[in-house]
């Protein structure tokens, strides 16, 4: 099982590596998520002399860090699912199941390597920013260090949710087979549900405290502030929205895989 395992991740490797659109998006991740970033913690430098007692109060130097996030995030899951979903486009996958028949086998390298990449690539990008952030903060005495309370689970928490997300749109990809269909029913997950979860807060606050967007919110800043606090997870809560999400991710993927390629 080792052997074959290493074969196959090996394979998959291959693949990721020959992927023109898996190099592309990484890089539109990264550099959509450190731009916006950027641009948020220079404008609050720069505002900060003018800024009222109550907007210092927000003031998050670790969650305006890695701001960009909730934008950029949509391209880490569009990672997620063309890491599969080309396959399925092109008819790879037919070539990718004679090479290694065992389909669980094969599932397996996939997501360790896709999921490999994700998590390193979402870390690196977390505290890249967290540290170009810090560096324009410096300039009107407002950074902090990675020694800070806090501070180290916030930038590495949001580098896992990334990850996550991640994983999220591979397994829409493995259960829809379909790129652009898995693309929305990812940026229906993302975005579109915080609307539908706050709509029946009048019964239940546990919909939006489910939310993707919510965890991060928890997850990715030092002080959170939030303006709304019965929809807001705890750090807790968060860290089990993250399983929960990675965990139906997988299995969903898994089950769906392992069926008919067709």
């Amino acid at each position: 099982m080792p052997t074959a395992l290493t074969g196959a991740m090996a394979c998959e490797v291959i693949k990721l590596r020959s992927l023109r659109s898996t190099w592309i998006t990484a890089l539109i991740a990264v550099a959509f998520g450190l731009a916006l970033s950027i641009m948020d913690v220079a404008h609050t430098a720069n505002a900060w002399p003018h800024m009222t007692t109550a907007d210092r109060a927000q003031f998050d130097p670790v969650g305006d860090s890695l701001s960009g996030f909730a934008f950029a995030v949509l391209a880490f899951g569009v990672l997620g699912v063309l890491g599969i979903s080309s396959e399925y486009t092109t008819g790879l996958i037919r070539s990718t199941l004679t090479a290694t028949p065992r389909r669980a086998l094969s599932y397996t390298a996939k997501t360790l390597v896709i999921g490999g990449f994700a998590l390193l690539l979402g870390e690196l990008t977390a505290f890249t920013s967290f540290f170009i952030g810090q560096a324009v903060l410096a300039r009107k005495d407002l950074d902090v260090g990675l020694g800070t309370p806090g501070v180290l689970r916030a930038v590495s928490c949001a580098g896992l949710y990334l990850f996550v997300v991640t994983v999220v749109g591979y397994g829409l990809g493995a259960v829809i087979r379909h790129t652009a269909g898995a693309i929305a029913a990812l940026f229906a997950l993302v975005y579109l549900g915080y609307g539908a979860a706050k709509a029946v807060e009048g019964w239940s606050s546990l919909p939006s405290k489910l939310m993707l967007s919510n965890a991060a919110d928890t997850l990715g800043q030092l002080h959170p502030h939030p303006l709304h606090p019965e929809r807001t997870p705890s750090l807790a809560f968060a860290l089990f929205d993250l399983a929960l999400y990675l965990a139906l991710a997988l299995t969903c993927g898994a089950w769906r895989f392992t069926r008919d390629a067709s």
